[in-house]
């Protein structure tokens, strides 16, 4: 599994994985309705120290990597959800500032 850098890692928020799942639905047709709560539930199975942003990274590697894999035609282990979560991220440091924030 391809790792998020250190950096990624740190930067990764809620804020994040709602534009994550607004791109998989918006690229790929993603039905939410039936993906959320299957995270939800990945969610529920994990330890208690396991924080949200984990979570996501390790439900996105595990089960809709292979699915955004299969849509696009690529191998199986191909990193199409790391690469997503980096483009996300890297998208929001791009956004200009809040004028009004120092």
């Amino acid at each position: 599994m391809k790792k998020l850098t250190r950096e990624e890692e740190d930067r990764l928020d809620e804020t994040h994985i709602k534009e994550i799942w607004n791109e998989l639905h918006t690229r790929f047709g993603f039905n939410l309705k039936e993906w959320k709560p299957r995270f939800e539930k990945f969610v529920i199975k994990q330890s208690r120290e396991t924080n949200l942003m984990s979570c996501f990274y390790q439900f996105g590697h595990d089960n809709i990597n292979p699915v955004l894999n299969e849509i696009l035609g690529r191998q199986r282990l191909y990193p199409t959800f790391t690469n997503l979560v980096e483009y996300v991220i890297s998208k929001s440091n791009l956004k200009p500032q809040n004028k009004n924030s120092k």
